[in-house]
């Protein structure tokens, strides 16, 4: 068993609520990997974006929009917004976004596992691998992508 050295894709985002995928990419640290057998972890270091694995598909990522706007409206109030409450993790220019990490709790994860089987992800047949904006735009959003396994056969 091996294990890679990790790889980092950055991405820049364009929109306040994006889907990224970035399968290709995740796939293409895989076979950089040269693994024939293995997992692959992916990590995102971010507290307002995370990873999700599901369908590509339009209305799929306009309904998950809409009800995360449901659950977690960008025009209530939140205590993470208000700066006289709030004294922890504030840095100068701080962005009300209080609601993009209630959204990264509900609709992802900062980390995922994929298998990896004959030296490609294991995905089922609609399945993507995304980032998912959630506070955007962003000129730099980072994901860790590390394979350990079985090496390819030569």
């Amino acid at each position: 068993m091996v294990m890679r050295a990790p790889r980092r894709l950055m991405l820049r985002t364009e929109s306040p609520l994006q889907m990224v995928d970035i399968t290709d990419q995740v796939a293409g640290a895989v076979r950089a990997a040269a693994l024939e057998d293995g997992m692959a972890n992916l990590f995102c270091p971010h507290t307002s974006c995370g990873l999700a694995v599901t369908e590509d598909e339009e209305g799929h990522h306009a309904d998950l929009a809409a009800v995360l706007e449901e659950l977690a409206p960008a025009g209530r109030a939140w205590a993470h917004d208000d700066l006289e409450r709030r004294w922890q993790n504030i840095e100068p220019g701080e962005r009300r976004n209080g609601w993009s990490h209630i959204r990264g709790l509900l609709a992802t994860t900062p980390s995922l596992v994929v298998p990896v089987a004959g030296g490609e992800l294991a995905l089922g047949r609609w399945q993507r691998v995304f980032l998912v904006e959630l506070d955007g735009p962003r000129p730099a959003r980072t994901v860790v992508v590390q394979a350990w396994g079985a090496p390819r056969r030569r």
